[in-house]
């Protein structure tokens, strides 16, 4: 039996995992706090204030997706992207039809795949016009815009430089990958593709998570993985192993957290990768495909896996051969709530929903007895215990990040201290808001909640510094 073993991806989706500085953010949280140092700070130095953390957060993602091509000795490396709209350029753009001013961003994003002796062998670009109404959407970090650039490579090792530009004559970033293998599809040997991890699934039709290669935390763990033999695959299994650490000191065991065989889909490839809604989504095809092209999906079950660095070890059995890859990547909760960030402000933040000295409690002793304490109370809430992902605890400081940000004021630098920060973390946000300006009255916003809520109530700013305080509230 020729049985090789192919470890030359495993670098490579490491390090493309982790560009730029999302992997900031990605340091400080493990599972539920549970390495609360890494939030930690010199005692000389005040601890990060939430702006400071959400400046941290992820302004963009990139990952390289190899699998057969069409064209003999070439195979297909896609190249996909998403860009926060904190990131790009705006510029005004006149008013829309309801008289609210609309900006424009033109992003332009440069490729080049670099071969193992140092020559640019292939290159692409990717342009768009992105539209946004109110200056509002022009910070977000939660909108973003996708795009693709597809190169057809000859068998080597590469390096991808990439520069974004927005209209200015410097870029506003470039970034170079780690070595990435485009492996032979058409040899003898059959061969792994790049796995590309999915958001969901609707019949052939795949949403890539698009965080960098990596998985998201909290959804399934799902993969697409493109196959390549001269005969059709026999079985396509799977291992999950925990990644050692960068120490070498981790809990990495031969021993797999998980493991099974892969669904096989038969012959077939994806269509051109294309962008929906901020995500890149792609169609399994089956007519017109590249010889000995394969696909399989691997549903690794995801319940009671924390937030870490994994291993996925693919071994494809094809005929009387084998190969297998390992495959690097991080199950990351790529939209957890900047306030988890640090345990003594998210336990203050409870006050909307525990008493005083329930709170008193949760502070006393060290920042690692404090982060054990919040996890503790947080795991006593948890609507579905079995899984690792607490929805509750997810969305209620989800509320407390709107809170702290929408509602601050001269007099109140916490949003999450107000009046409307704590009817928003206790009831979400309203049906519909009332903007109330009267002659000779204070400024008032109503709130309507026409749902289980059922209630509505009325905020007054009577200082007119913006500290809108709760002045009545009756039932619907």
């Amino acid at each position: 039996m020729d049985n090789n073993i192919r470890i030359g991806k495993t670098m490579v989706r490491a390090a493309v995992s982790c560009l730029g500085p999302q992997c900031a953010i990605a340091a400080f949280f493990l599972f539920l706090l549970a390495i609360p140092s890494a939030a930690q700070v010199p005692a000389s130095r005040q601890p990060p204030t939430l702006e400071q953390l959400a400046a941290m957060g992820d302004d963009y993602f990139l990952e390289v997706t190899t699998l057969p091509g069409n064209e003999a000795g070439r195979g297909r490396a896609i190249i996909s992207f998403r860009l926060s709209y904190d990131l790009l350029n705006f510029r005004k753009a006149g008013r829309d039809a309801d008289g609210a001013e609309a900006y424009i961003a033109t992003p332009a994003l440069y490729a080049e795949a670099i071969g193992s002796d140092g020559v640019v062998v292939g290159s692409g670009e990717w342009s768009d016009t992105v539209r946004v109404v109110g200056y509002g959407g022009t910070n977000s970090r939660s909108l973003f815009v996708c795009g693709v650039v597809e190169l057809q490579l000859r068998p080597d090792i590469y390096t991808f430089s990439y520069s974004l530009r927005d209209g200015a004559i410097e870029p506003v970033f470039r970034q170079t990958t780690p070595p990435q293998v485009m492996d032979d599809f058409r040899s003898n040997s059959p061969a792994i593709g790049t796995p590309l991890f999915l958001r969901r699934t609707s019949g052939d039709t795949m949403t890539a998570a698009g965080i960098d290669g990596n998985a998201k935390f909290g959804g399934p763990l799902v993969a697409y993985v493109p196959l390549a033999s001269r005969v059709g695959p026999g079985t396509l299994g799977w291992q999950l192993l925990n990644a050692p650490s960068a120490s070498g000191d981790g809990d990495h065991s031969t021993t797999p957290v998980a493991e099974g065989n892969g669904e096989l889909l038969g012959a077939m490839t994806l269509s051109q990768a294309d962008c929906n809604q901020g995500y890149i989504s792609v169609m399994g095809l089956r007519e017109g495909i590249p010889p000995g092209a394969y696909g399989a999906i691997v549903n690794i079950p995801s319940a009671g896996l924390p937030p870490a660095e994994y291993l996925l070890v693919l071994t494809l059995h094809a005929g009387g051969s084998s190969v297998t890859d390992t495959v690097p990547f991080a199950l990351r909760w790529i939209d957890m709530p900047v306030s988890l960030l640090r345990p003594e402000y998210a336990i203050r933040a409870l006050y909307p929903i525990a008493p005083e000295d329930t709170i008193d409690e949760l502070l006393s002793g060290s920042k690692e007895d404090r982060a054990e304490a919040l996890n503790n109370f947080w795991q006593q809430r948890d609507p579905t215990p079995a899984t690792r992902y607490n929805e509750r605890m997810a969305e209620y400081y989800r509320r407390v990040d709107y809170a702290y940000f929408n509602f601050k004021n001269l007099e109140q630098r916490d949003g999450v201290q107000s009046d409307r920060g704590k009817i928003y973390i206790l009831y979400g946000p309203p049906t519909t808001v009332d903007w109330q300006m009267q002659p000779g009255a204070s400024p008032r916003e109503v709130w309507t909640y026409r749902n289980a809520v059922n209630r509505q109530f009325i905020f007054a700013d009577g200082g007119a510094t913006g500290a809108y305080r709760l002045i009545e509230y009756h039932d619907l």
